[in-house]
């Protein structure tokens, strides 16, 4: 299969099962509708013998003499219009053939129409058209939740996040490239913040080289020491570049309230704030996450927390409701997600989580 086969479509925005063939028949530049004519031609002829007058198939008198004749012509035709015919035109245009479709954050679909969409999926493959289906990692198996049918049809490829093993050589082999030598716990601090992330990684690195002044490669390799303090300044130029303000203020604002005040809870550093405050702090609190089950979440609020703490059902509905605003803030990333049925709360952005750690905005 070469790139010009593969027919990539996203399942952002998606309402319905319709619009994933449609955005597929989009690709293939299929157009909306069809319109044909279909028509009837007849002649009839008619031949004399003697002269006179003749009124012959509508066309009035005609004259006529010997063996003369006539013909007359009726023409008729009806324009018909064939709208898109949506899977099974799909169907009709490559299945069977070499053409991929890759349908690209399966995710971001409603769950009603996802069980409906996987339902056509496995028709479609039925019908030998190739599929993919790319989702965030803990949402890899909504297709399957979806569509309990498709288990033992479906090949997995995982592409987890990085490991902290693999994001320290990403400072080893760039630091050692500038002949710079830093101790294997700072690096090891660094691969921790990064979260899995490759891109916050070498962003972090950037930020350290700045705060060290190192912007070409040193003549000989160098020890260099980095104190604590220094470490923390690093984390913090590097939020400075992640900013995510808007969003955590709309999350920590949370739904609009109806004259009621919410409760505040205190925290241990001697600030106070309401559930929405408590929840953003225990995704900020040590060690960095990506994914908290909900034990967890209870566990890093009473942790943070002060004495009382909110009780379990509060932070489980608050953990919906900031979910609902992130997606509709930024309904094309989908930076945070509740997942009742598990229940787990995931942030699949390692720079949302590193900003909430280090940019001073809820500490």
């Amino acid at each position: 299969m070469g790139k010009n086969d593969l027919i990539p479509v996203t399942g952002a925005g998606v309402q319905e099962p319709d619009q994933v063939w449609d955005r597929i028949l989009d690709w293939m530049g299929e157009p909306a509708q069809v319109t044909g004519t279909t028509g009837d031609n007849q002649k009839l002829s008619a031949s004399t013998t003697a002269k006179g007058g003749l009124s012959l198939f509508g066309l009035g008198k005609a004259e006529v003499t010997g063996g003369g004749g006539i013909e007359s012509g009726t023409q008729s035709s009806v324009a018909t219009t064939r709208a898109r015919r949506g899977l099974t035109q799909v169907i009709n245009e490559i299945g069977g053939s070499e053409f991929t479709v890759l349908l690209d954050d399966f995710h971001y679909m409603a769950r009603t129409v996802q069980a409906e969409v996987a339902k056509q999926l496995k028709e479609a493959a039925r019908q030998g058209v190739r599929l993919c289906v790319a989702a965030v990692p803990h949402r890899a198996e909504d297709v399957i939740r979806a569509n309990p049918d498709l288990r033992g049809r479906v090949l997995s490829i995982d592409l987890a996040y990085w490991d902290r093993a693999s994001l320290a050589q990403i400072a080893i082999l760039g630091f050692g490239k500038l002949n710079v030598i830093l101790s294997e716990d700072v690096i090891d601090a660094f691969a921790a913040e990064a979260a899995g992330s490759p891109q916050l990684m070498q962003s972090i690195c950037l930020q350290a080289c700045f705060e060290m002044d190192i912007r070409t490669e040193l003549p000989r390799p160098r020890d260099v020491v980095i104190s604590p303090d220094r470490v923390e300044r690093i984390f913090e130029r590097t939020a400075a570049a992640t900013n995510y303000r808007t969003l955590v203020d709309i999350l920590e604002g949370g739904p609009k309230t109806r004259g009621t005040e919410r409760k505040m809870y205190k925290f241990k550093d001697g600030t106070e704030g309401d559930v929405y405050r408590c929840i953003l702090r225990a995704i900020a609190a040590d060690p960095p996450r990506l994914s908290f089950e909900y034990s967890d979440i209870l566990r890093r609020v009473g942790a943070v927390c002060d004495g009382e703490q909110p009780v379990g059902s509060s932070i489980a509905g608050s953990c919906l409701h900031m979910a609902k605003l992130a997606a509709d803030k930024q309904p094309d990333e989908h930076v945070l997600d509740w997942d009742e049925t598990k229940p787990v709360l995931d942030v699949p952005y390692p720079y949302l989580v590193f900003y909430l750690r280090w940019s001073g905005h809820i500490r």
